[in-house]
């Protein structure tokens, strides 16, 4: 087996080991799917572009819900990227089951010439979401087309895999997100992208509660790519979560910024806003 060949198996192998690893998983307490009336304050970590805050972070049970995002990215090189992105879910056949389609608005910032937007690839995703009193779990599949327009994304059709974790205490918990993210059919000239990402996020600790807040609450965040299609280059970045309720929409700020020789970014900053109905 020469070393292309290994490189090509070895992300499909390791996503094949996590999948065995995560079924195998025991449950934690009674787990199961619970209602709620309002916007989860207290999301898992985000996903990274890729996701940041996806519906599988929030691990909620909901009838419907869209959810307005948006993000600023400078990079190293002086070029930046903003995404405006709106999503809308409801469940399928039980509370845990939910369908997600994702709508983007790109703005490229170039380090010559002037700003350029277009549509972004649309993602659908689906998640299934298990809560307990103090474990929280859920897997989540999706898929982005190649709906790009003007040049403001790849366009490469790419399959991504979540399981996101969250331990619970009173006052606080601590959550992790694994994601691998592959492109399956990739054009000539398309950008090939293999990866795996995780996020860790502490200790979810609420500073306020009042009754127009609803429980504000801080985390520390620390996220990492690591990327097959680059060598193994480990991209790492650090930063904070906000994140708290006014009535019944859920308000998430992000700020990340990259550390190291090979930083996942320069800066990155995000905020979401989810309304149930």
């Amino acid at each position: 087996m020469d070393g292309s060949t290994r490189r090509r198996l070895l992300p499909a192998a390791i996503a094949l080991t996590a999948i065995g690893l995560f079924s195998s998983l025991p449950s934690y307490g009674i787990a199961g799917c619970i209602a709620r009336a309002a916007a989860s304050a207290s999301p898992a970590p985000v996903e990274s572009e890729s996701p940041t805050y996806s519906m599988g972070n929030e691990i909620d049970t909901i009838d419907r819900g869209v959810t307005a995002y948006y993000f600023f990215r400078g990079n190293y090189n002086g070029s930046a990227k903003a995404k405006y992105e709106l999503r809308y879910d409801r469940n399928l056949w039980n509370p845990c089951a939910q369908l997600q389609v994702r709508l983007p608005v790109i703005t490229r910032y170039p380090v010559a010439g002037n700003p350029f937007s277009g549509f972004g690839n649309a993602e659908l995703r689906y998640s299934y979401n298990v809560t307990a009193p103090s474990f929280d779990h859920s897997l989540e599949l999706a898929a982005a087309f190649p709906t790009q327009t003007n040049g403001v994304e790849s366009i490469d059709t790419q399959l991504k895999a979540f399981y996101i974790t969250k331990w619970k205490w009173n006052g606080g918990s601590i959550a992790y997100v694994n994601e691998y993210a592959q492109s399956v059919i990739r054009p000539p000239g398309a950008r090939y992208s293999s990866y795996y990402e995780g996020k860790l996020t502490l200790p979810n600790y609420a500073f306020v509660d009042s009754l127009a807040l609803k429980g504000l609450r801080i985390s520390a965040l620390y996220d990492f790519r690591v990327l097959f299609n680059d060598g193994g280059i480990v991209q790492p970045a650090i930063g904070g979560i906000i994140n708290g309720n006014i009535n019944d929409v859920a308000l998430n700020v992000i700020d990340t910024w990259g550390v190291g020789e090979h930083g996942l970014w320069k800066y990155k900053v995000e905020a979401t806003a989810v309304g149930r109905f």
